[in-house]
């Protein structure tokens, strides 16, 4: 038991600083980030593309948003993929009313990628004029500075992608929290870095806003190099980086919301879909990933040690340790979930919420090892 407290403690001890370092200083990064921009509402032209498929409840909040936009530059391009509702009777009345909307049908017969919003965005981006990107989804809202401080980021910057995360909501509590778990990205990887060294590893995007220069996207080969990939985004992110572009990822929580789930199952399928597609999938990795797991869950299980402590009063410098490490990760938890505007029921969660990822892996894990697929707004991919 002392051999086994003393790993424990040390390894619960050094993560927790970790964290908590790694947090105040992404967030301090984020906040910087905002603060400098300089709020261009005017310049180059931006493309705005949305791959929308079934999405009849969702259209009238997403384009009311983005019309509505301060930048003036811009147009916006919406594709209907394959829809089964009235998506294209609402594009078809939204295009008539402003001539910076184009709309476009995809091509069943084209089937350029296995992924379906990858072979809608190929068929889409061919059209945009823009010299910058800013692909989104049709389950967003953004307010009227979103495209303004976007391009302003980027242009000060210099940078050739950014992406960030939009503030996520959800009717359901579990649903929440199981979106919450991306906030892994934010305590675990220095994004702050990115300003001095370019690590693909540590590249994170999320699909809801990407923005990217055009000349840039087709010099890394763009989403055609990404077919075959199951989370797109996380993949052109990689990509980018892997080709030497420049890269940040921001907080875009005051400017861009996304209602993607509304209920836990939904919310579970969607981030164990985008967890595959991040961590490896393969027997090979099983090992590696299974210690990560291990300790992960030990995260969880931190609290129930300081409770018990009465039990193991002869352990009190590993009690003590393991008490700071995990109050330091868990306030870094929180710290995140705040920056992303999550409510403070579901930053709370963690525990929850870091079981809830182990399970996302080991499900995802199960559907690949078998040899099937994620179901994704119908379709497999």
């Amino acid at each position: 038991m002392h051999i086994y407290l003393s790993i424990y403690s040390i390894f619960l001890i050094a993560f927790g600083l970790y964290t908590l370092l790694i947090s105040i200083a992404n967030i301090i990064h984020f906040r910087n980030i905002e603060k400098k921009a300089k709020l261009h509402k005017d310049g180059e032209l931006v493309s705005i593309i949305v791959p929308a498929r079934n999405e009849e409840n969702n259209l009238p909040r997403l384009l009311d948003s983005l019309l509505k936009q301060s930048y003036k530059n811009m147009e916006i391009l919406v594709i209907d993929d394959a829809s089964t509702d009235k998506t294209w009777e609402i594009l078809k009345d939204y295009a008539k009313k402003d001539s910076r909307l184009r709309i476009f049908q995809s091509d069943p017969k084209i089937k350029r990628a296995r992924n379906g919003k990858i072979n809608a965005l190929l068929q889409l981006i061919g059209h945009a004029e823009g010299k910058y990107l800013y692909a989104t989804d049709a389950d967003t809202e953004h307010k009227k500075d979103a495209v303004a401080f976007a391009y302003s980021v980027m242009k000060d910057r210099n940078l050739d992608i950014i992406s960030g995360f939009p503030k996520e909501k959800c009717e359901s509590y579990l649903g929440s929290v199981n979106m919450s778990a991306m906030i892994l990205t934010l305590t675990c990887i220095p994004h702050f870095l990115a300003r001095f060294i370019s690590i693909p590893a540590f590249s994170v995007a999320i699909g809801q806003f990407i923005m990217m220069k055009k000349d840039s996207y087709y010099e890394v080969g763009g989403y055609e190099s990404i077919k075959d990939k199951t989370c797109d985004d996380m993949s052109i992110a990689n990509r980018f980086v892997k080709c030497g572009k420049k890269y940040h990822f921001i907080s875009i929580a005051d400017h861009v919301s996304c209602n993607m789930y509304n209920e836990r199952k939904q919310a579970f399928n969607g981030i164990a879909r985008s967890v595959s597609g991040t961590v490896p999938m393969s027997f090979a990795a099983i090992p590696i990933v299974a210690v990560i797991l291990v300790l992960f869950l030990h995260i969880i299980i931190g609290p129930l040690f300081s409770i018990c402590y009465p039990l193991w009063n002869t352990y009190f410098l590993q009690m003590e340790m393991i008490t700071f490490g995990w109050v330091a990760f868990y306030f870094a938890w929180y710290l995140c979930c705040t920056e992303c505007g999550i409510p403070a029921s579901v930053a709370l969660s963690c525990p929850l919420a870091i079981f809830q990822t182990a399970m996302m892996y080991l499900y995802g894990l199960n559907i690949k090892l078998r040899g099937k697929s994620f179901i994704w707004k119908g379709r497999q991919i």
